[in-house]
């Protein structure tokens, strides 16, 4: 397979008429991790299940949903799958109750993190959930999770609360992992794992070494946090000091966010003016004047606005509002790749594989 092919994919999906079959299709599919029932005697008559996974080589990243149901690893199914791995999980919504290792409480609330090793027992009861699951290969996580002699064996039903600072920087830097995983390739993924690995480490495992080999990628997970708040307040008055404290960090930190952008103040304006050339080419502002569309966008003078305007785009707010005018361009829709990638293995065997 080429280096530049997209990264393998299987889905699944529940589509039978009836819950009983909908829940035994899924039973089936999920029984390669754990045993399923349904909470009550049967399971509800709106039960659902979806899996899409991808396989990295050396990570399984998997995007859940899955109606209420009582998930199990027992002593036996232990010993008898013999499955050495463990599994990272983001609550995007949704959480469960239960135990681990025969008696020690667990509580996960939407926005949670947690970690379970597969070696080890588990019993949760489940509410209706959304989840992005790693499986995390045993010897990649005792160098992410080391602490000393320790390879993270009490991290076994450790939770990460999603209020946290850390926990925060982890299900932004998962977010972000899912939305970008369609667009990896093969020759890619060693370096997605790499840096997914230093994350959990800096996050789960926190010290001064795993923090400073995470650097690059919690510093690129800031960025974009700070990117996306400009997006969404690009008319407010952004200034560096309303930045440093929305988001904790220091003035020099930001400027050396910033630098390869061309720093704070510059981003900000051509956010602004992007923003402001959409507007002015949406026939729906037709009647507004260009000083007001200006004015929405957080510039208070209208011939500043003129001078940027034409110095970022080689026109001026006129010509793009004519331009609009003048022509009707059909809508535009995302191209497709052909539709989903190509199913290259099926979920147990890849998990059987990272045992290899």
């Amino acid at each position: 397979m080429p280096l530049d092919a997209p990264l393998p994919s299987t889905t699944f999906k529940t589509d039978q008429p009836s819950a009983e079959a909908r829940f035994e299709a899924w039973r089936s599919s999920i029984s390669v991790v754990f045993d399923v029932a349904p909470v009550d005697r049967a399971p509800p008559d709106n039960f659902e299940a979806s899996v899409t996974a991808r396989h990295l080589g050396a990570l399984l990243v998997g995007d859940l949903h899955f109606g209420r149901q009582q998930f199990a690893r027992s002593a036996a199914r232990v010993a008898h799958d013999g499955v050495d791995h463990y599994l990272v999980q983001w609550y995007r919504n949704g959480g469960f109750v239960g135990q681990r290792d025969g008696g020690v409480d667990l509580a996960v609330r939407a926005g949670d993190i947690t970690v379970f090793d597969l070696s080890r027992t588990q019993l949760t009861y489940a509410d209706p959930s959304h989840v992005l699951s790693i499986v995390v290969p045993r010897e990649i996580a005792g160098e992410a999770f080391r602490s000393g002699n320790n390879t993270g064996a009490d991290l076994h039903g450790a939770v990460l609360r999603g209020n946290t600072a850390l926990g925060g920087l982890l299900r932004d830097y998962f977010q972000s992992l899912q939305q970008r995983l369609p667009a990896v390739t093969l020759s890619e993924a060693p370096a997605v794992v790499q840096a997914t690995a230093q994350m959990l480490a800096a996050c789960l495992r926190p010290s001064a070494g795993t923090l400073a080999q995470a650097q690059p990628q919690i510093q690129g997970v800031t960025l974009g946090r700070i990117r996306h708040f400009i997006a969404q307040n690009a008319a407010a008055p952004l200034t560096p000091d309303l930045l440093c404290t929305t988001f904790g960090i220091s003035r020099s930190q930001l400027y050396r966010l910033f630098e390869p952008l061309g720093g704070v103040a510059q981003y900000v304006q051509h956010r602004r003016l992007v923003r402001a050339f959409q507007a002015l080419g949406n026939p729906a502002n037709r009647r507004l004047r260009v000083a007001e569309i200006a004015a929405r966008h957080g510039f208070t003078s209208e011939a500043h606005f003129s001078r940027a305007f034409r110095k970022a785009f080689g026109m001026t707010p006129s010509d793009v509002r004519a331009t609009a005018q003048r022509t009707h361009p059909a809508p535009h829709s995302a191209t497709s790749n052909g539709g989903a990638p190509p199913l290259s293995a099926e979920y147990a065997d890849w998990l059987r594989e990272l045992q290899a």
